[in-house]
C-alpha cells in the first residue's frame, strides 16, 4: 500500500528509501501518464564540419494574421557555416517548389560543395516521391526525424524560434500592423546572416563569401524613408520624393519599403533615398509625418 501512494509522486523523499527497488519499479500508470522530452545531444559540429554537406529545414505557419498572400515561411540551414535561407509562402504546397529552386541554385553557386543530406521534417510536401526521386538521382541522403520529435531536427526548430525572437520586437518597435510580420521575418533573416553566432567568430555571411558583409546600408526597421517618385509621376514644382516605409534590403544597394496609403511593397535605390530613424510611420496615413 505505501508503494501505490507514493510512486506516483515526484521527486518525493520517500521515493530515496528502500521500500521502493529500482529493480521492480515498473508502474504502467506513470509510462502512461508522464512524459518528459529529453533533448538531444548528438552534436552537429561532428556531424558535418564541411559547407553544404548537412541543410535542415523547416515550415513554420500558419501564422495569423496572414502578411498579404502569405501565412507560412521556409527555412533552410547549413550546419557547418549556419548560412541560411528564409522565404515566404502562401501554402505548404509551393514548399516543393521552393526547395527544388534553392537546391538547383545552390549546385550552381557551389559545385565545389556537393549537398549531401537534408533534414527535413515528415511533412507531406517533403515526402512525395517526386521529391524524393529527384533527390536520389542528384546523390542527395533525405532524413526524416521520428514523427513528432521536433528535437531530432533542432537545429532548424531552433532557428525558427530565433527569428521570431528578433522580429518580434521589430514589430513592436514600429507603428506597422502584426499582418507585417512577414517583412520583418525576411529582416530578421538578413540580419542574423550578417552578425556572428556563438557557433562561429565571423558571420555565416563571411563564412561563406569569404568577405566580411557591409553593413553601411543599414537602417532601423519601419523607420520613415523618403523615396523618389517616378519620373512620370513628378512635376517641375512638385515633390520629387514621397514617404515610405522602410521594411529591408534585397542587397546594399536596394531597399524595400512600404506604401503607408496601401500597404504594397516596392524597392526603389539606397544611394536616392533619405531616411529619418526617428519617426516610424503608420499605414493608411501618408501625411503620418510633419513637414520638414
Amino acid at each position: 500500500m505505501m508503494r501505490r501512494i507514493i510512486e506516483h509522486s515526484h521527486g518525493h523523499p520517500l521515493k530515496n528509501q528502500k521500500i521502493l527497488s529500482p529493480n521492480e519499479y515498473s508502474c504502467a500508470a506513470c509510462s502512461q501518464g508522464k512524459l518528459i522530452i529529453r533533448p538531444s545531444f548528438t552534436k552537429v559540429i561532428s556531424e558535418s564540419p564541411i559547407f553544404l554537406e548537412r541543410i535542415h529545414g523547416d515550415i513554420c505557419g500558419p501564422i495569423h494574421p496572414p502578411c498579404g498572400p502569405f501565412r507560412y515561411f521556409m527555412i533552410l540551414i547549413d550546419a557547418s557555416t549556419r548560412w541560411s535561407h528564409v522565404c515566404l509562402i502562401s501554402t505548404r504546397n509551393v514548399a516543393f517548389a521552393r526547395l527544388l529552386a534553392q537546391i538547383i541554385r545552390l549546385r550552381a553557386q557551389f559545385p565545389d560543395y556537393p549537398i549531401k543530406t537534408i533534414r527535413l521534417d515528415n511533412a507531406g510536401e517533403f515526402t512525395s516521391q517526386t521529391f524524393i526521386d529527384y533527390c536520389m538521382s542528384v546523390g542527395i541522403n533525405i532524413e526524416h526525424p521520428v514523427a513528432h520529435t521536433h528535437t531530432q531536427n533542432g537545429l532548424a526548430e531552433s532557428f525558427i524560434k530565433r527569428l521570431q525572437l528578433i522580429a518580434r520586437p521589430l514589430l513592436m518597435k514600429t507603428k506597422l500592423p502584426t499582418s507585417a510580420w512577414g517583412h520583418a521575418i525576411m529582416h530578421a533573416a538578413a540580419l542574423v546572416r550578417i552578425r556572428p553566432t556563438t557557433y562561429h567568430e565571423y558571420s555565416p555571411s563571411q563564412l561563406v563569401l569569404g568577405k566580411q558583409p557591409n553593413i553601411s546600408h543599414l537602417r532601423i526597421f519601419g523607420c520613415a524613408v523618403y523615396v523618389p517618385i517616378a519620373p512620370t509621376q513628378r512635376t517641375k514644382m512638385g515633390p520629387q520624393r514621397r514617404l515610405g516605409v522602410y521594411v529591408g534590403f534585397d542587397s546594399p544597394s536596394i531597399i524595400r519599403y512600404l506604401e503607408p496609403l496601401t500597404g504594397d511593397v516596392f524597392t526603389a535605390r539606397f544611394a536616392d533615398c533619405h531616411f529619418n530613424e526617428s519617426v516610424f510611420p503608420s499605414l493608411g496615413r501618408e501625411k503620418s509625418i510633419p513637414e520638414e
